[in-house]
């Protein structure tokens, strides 16, 4: 049976078995979509073993030398350890706005998939309507992949701040990209 390592824990699975499937039936978190490896959410990096030719059909030649594969493209032939890769930028949905005082609120995010960042650095938020701005974390946890920023009310030319402010509510979809 081959062994997988992946986030510190060790699966078997099955021979030729579906990467995702048997992670996902021992309770791994892995993190998934589509089932298609058209979304590449479930898409990791190979650390040890050899990466199944046909676990890279959807991706990049860049994203194939850097040994990523997709968890639901991938039958299960020999050992892989694997870790979940780190992005610039990934998609976030809005979970929660709290009002700090009548010029600044407080927006939380989940980005669902493996962001790497830190309280203080900046990242550029996009709205689902385009509009764009670039704020400093003022929290994160990298286990529940949730960020916090405080956004300040600006006059005049900051469409993304009058938009939080004014239109913006849980479940709104935006994408975070990690600056520098």
């Amino acid at each position: 049976m081959p062994k997988i390592q992946f986030q510190g824990n060790s699966y078997l699975m099955d021979e030729n078995e579906n990467l995702l499937d048997g992670l996902l039936r021992q309770h791994a978190r892995a993190p998934w979509s589509c089932r298609a490896g058209v979304c590449h959410s479930c898409m990791l990096r190979v650390t040890a073993g050899c990466a199944p030719d046909h676990a890279q059909s959807f991706l990049t030649a860049e994203q194939i030398k850097k040994g990523y594969i997709l968890a639901c493209q991938t039958k299960v032939a020999g050992d892989l350890s694997l870790a979940l890769p780190t992005r610039d930028e990934v998609p976030g949905i809005l979970t929660g706005l709290e009002s700090l005082s009548a010029t600044e609120v407080i927006i939380k995010l989940s980005t669902r998939l493996p962001f790497d960042v830190a309280v203080g650095e900046h990242i550029t938020l996009v709205s689902n309507k385009g509009f764009e701005a670039t704020y400093p974390i003022s929290g994160c946890d990298s286990d529940l992949q949730t960020l916090e920023c405080i956004i300040v009310r600006s006059a005049g030319d900051n469409p993304f701040s009058t938009w939080i402010h004014s239109e913006a509510r849980a479940g709104d979809r935006l994408m975070v990209i990690k600056n520098g």
